[in-house]
């Protein structure tokens, strides 16, 4: 597979898939444009977005190259 033909496959198909890799990005980049929000919630939110980023990740790899059509 050719590296544009990756990078296609990549690229979000949906308007959810959009929406969802927005948010993930959103809250991993979130202490650089949030300051005053919990102590609690600025350090969980990367962490939880970055693993949600994992996650899509991982589901867009398994649908798009080992399932099963």
């Amino acid at each position: 597979m050719k590296a544009q033909e990756f990078l296609l496959a990549m690229l979000p198909h949906s308007k959810a898939e959009g929406v969802t890799d927005a948010v993930a990005l959103g809250a991993v980049t979130s202490p650089l444009w949030l300051h005053d929000i919990a102590g609690v919630a600025k350090d969980a939110l990367p962490v939880l977005g970055g693993v949600w980023l994992v996650v899509q990740i991982g589901v867009k790899l398994y649908t798009t190259f080992w399932k099963k059509h």
